[in-house]
């Protein structure tokens, strides 16, 4: 079968391999180890197949690795024709690793990747689209899904299915330094979260921080920025012409809070303009930081440790325009599975296919507290149960409160991330004026994806 060609689905031109990676601006770190570290062929007759995950499913104290482990299993056991490798990236690198392997032809037959990357996976020919396996089903199987067909769809064609719902503007608190603080009630506006983070500041302890390192792509900020905007009546980019617009009105307040904070207010360090995620994620759960935004797959993993037992609650992402209502869910910060250009097509299919069934995201559900993708997989007697109530309410205010998952279209969204991390830099460590700043950025952007 002749290679399909690497093409821009924008415009049709060719994207040679050294523009790819001319683009990503990476390096190969890692990649050449784990191609170095592939298995032994499988036996006569067996396909074998290698899927990129960030998870490892030997890991024992993670929920949603053990969860992996299990529905791993189940198709390799469904499927003994099929020799399935599982090759470990880390997830801050598996997006431009992937670009790499792509443009040197070294790529996996299956990989997970956040669904925000999916359309500059797209773009640059690296994922291959999946109609040819989804054009017979019927309106019934299409519309199985709690979230939009066309969310993982570009040009008109299907790229990826998403692996677990996740909404991400999600705002994990210490309930033990808020009662002790005096507050009974978890922050509903941003100036409730600002008076509450200066109460809860003392000591050691800080009352909120957002980290804004590039290592991390930004984690954190770009999957609960987008809300922020839509609560101020705006957005990182515009819907139509995709051109910037997170440097308006509304940008210029949410950037002048982060400032605020910081040398205002006095609750944030300004060392969060260098500080990834995970940096915060401990800080959290040693209880040196009161708040912090997340998806919601994070419950499964700090909820059942023992130091946060009955410590830790959530809630949604607090309403910026300061007003009693609730904040749109943001859902574009789930993983997703993707096939890559050269995959073993049937057998990457296969996977694709059980990693979405009934029987997957049952078991992601019950150990790794991931939510489903489909309609027909909440029918089982298990989301009926006490455990899952939380996991029915997040859906919930998901179907009751949503908006158009913006971020999965945004053109370049890489530069995006690029753009606004350095912005940030001079916003936070070196107090730039903030309108300014943010116009600069995003003359920066338009002039990339013009």
């Amino acid at each position: 079968m002749k290679r399909p060609s690497r093409k821009s689905l924008r415009d049709g031109k060719p994207i040679t391999r050294r523009e790819t990676l001319k683009r990503i601006g990476g390096t190969a770190v890692g990649l050449m180890g784990i191609l170095r570290a592939r298995q032994a062929p499988a036996a006569a007759g067996r396909v074998t197949i290698r899927y990129w995950t960030w998870q490892n499913s030997a890991d024992t104290k993670n929920p949603r690795a053990q969860a992996q482990a299990q529905f791993l299993g189940a198709f390799r056991k469904a499927n003994p024709d099929i020799e399935l490798i599982e090759e470990v990236v880390p997830w801050q690198q598996i997006f431009h690793q992937l670009l790499q392997a792509a443009a040197a032809n070294k790529a996996p037959d299956v990989s997970k990747q956040l669904d925000r990357f999916v359309r500059p996976l797209a773009d640059a020919g690296a994922i291959l689209p999946l109609d040819e396996f989804t054009s017979s089903w019927s309106p019934e199987r299409r519309n199985d899904y709690v979230y939009a067909w066309d969310d993982t769809a570009f040009d008109g064609r299907k790229f990826a299915f998403r692996h677990a719902v996740r909404p991400v503007n999600i705002m994990y608190y210490r309930k033990d330094l808020y009662e002790a603080a005096g507050f009974k009630t978890p922050p509903k506006t941003a100036k409730e979260l600002t008076e509450m983070s200066k109460a809860v500041t003392k000591g050691n302890i800080i009352g909120y921080i957002e980290p804004f390192s590039k290592s991390d792509l930004l984690a954190k900020f770009i999957l609960i920025a987008p809300p922020m905007y839509w609560t101020l009546g705006s957005d990182l980019t515009a819907p139509k012409t995709s051109k910037a617009t997170f440097h308006l009105e509304a940008g210029q307040k949410i950037f002048q809070w982060y400032q605020d904070m910081v040398y205002v207010h006095k609750v944030c360090p300004v060392g969060q303009a260098s500080m990834d995620s995970d940096t915060v994620n401990n800080m959290f759960m040693s209880g040196t930081l009161a708040a912090t935004m997340d998806h919601t797959s994070k419950w499964a993993e700090w909820s059942r440790k023992e130091a946060l037992q009955g410590r830790v609650d959530t809630d949604w992402l607090p309403n910026f325009a300061n007003e009693p209502k609730p904040t749109p869910a943001n859902t574009a910060g789930g993983w997703t599975v993707v096939m890559p250009n050269g995959a073993k097509k049937e057998a990457a299919w296969k996977l694709i296919e059980f990693l979405q069934s009934n029987e997957s995201e049952l078991i992601d559900a019950k150990m790794g507290g991931e939510l489903p993708t489909r309609k027909s997989t909440l029918k089982d007697p298990f989301f009926q149960a006490p455990e899952a109530k939380r996991m029915t309410g997040w859906l919930t205010y998901m179907s009751a409160n949503p908006h158009p998952a913006t971020s999965l279209k945004i053109k370049k969204l890489e530069v995006l991330i690029d753009v606004l991390a350095d912005a940030a830099q001079q916003i936070i460590a070196n107090k730039a004026e903030v309108k300014s700043t943010l116009a600069v950025a995003a003359q920066k952007y338009d002039a990339q994806i013009s």
